[in-house]
């Protein structure tokens, strides 16, 4: 039985909305809290869904799901986390990355100690990646690190 324009229904039953697929359909009446829960929760999930598909950074290409990197067409063979880094690195290609966002994501540290791993693991990928004179993974210096498209001198 309705009990109005909006859908609300008597005696405290609910009714699912028009979407009710199981993916993420709230009831009427909803709460505010139930509905914001449900959007958090929506939103992380969303966030650490894999990205699909090629990244292009200049000549360097990253193909995530093959696991292959590719420079002016030549293919590189990088370590596990040497890829890891550049992936991050390249999913937001220009913006810094901290010290610690690039710990916690790569190497899913918890406490940020005093590591050298992140140093060591840049400067051996800056090496690979420079073997053409071009320069992509960019320290600035106190924040973090960055990836350029390989036009810095």
């Amino acid at each position: 039985m309705r009990g109005g324009p909006t859908g609300r229904l008597r005696r405290g039953s609910t009714r699912m909305g028009s979407n009710s697929a199981g993916n993420g359909a709230v009831g009427k009446p909803f709460s505010y809290s139930e509905l914001r829960a449900r959007m958090v929760a929506l939103l992380r999930r969303n966030r650490r869904r894999p990205r699909c598909g090629r990244l292009r950074v200049g000549p360097l290409e990253l193909d995530p799901l093959a696991r292959q990197v590719a420079l002016h067409g030549e293919r590189l063979c990088l370590s596990k986390k040497e890829f890891a880094l550049l992936r991050a690195l390249a999913g937001d290609p220009t913006r810094v990355f901290t010290r610690e966002e690039l710990l916690r994501g790569v190497w899913g540290y918890r406490s940020i100690g005093c590591t050298r791993t992140l140093d060591s693991h840049a400067s051996r990928l800056r090496r690979k990646l420079g073997v053409a004179g071009d320069t992509f993974v960019v320290n600035v210096w106190g924040v973090g690190y960055r990836l350029v498209d390989g036009g810095i001198e």
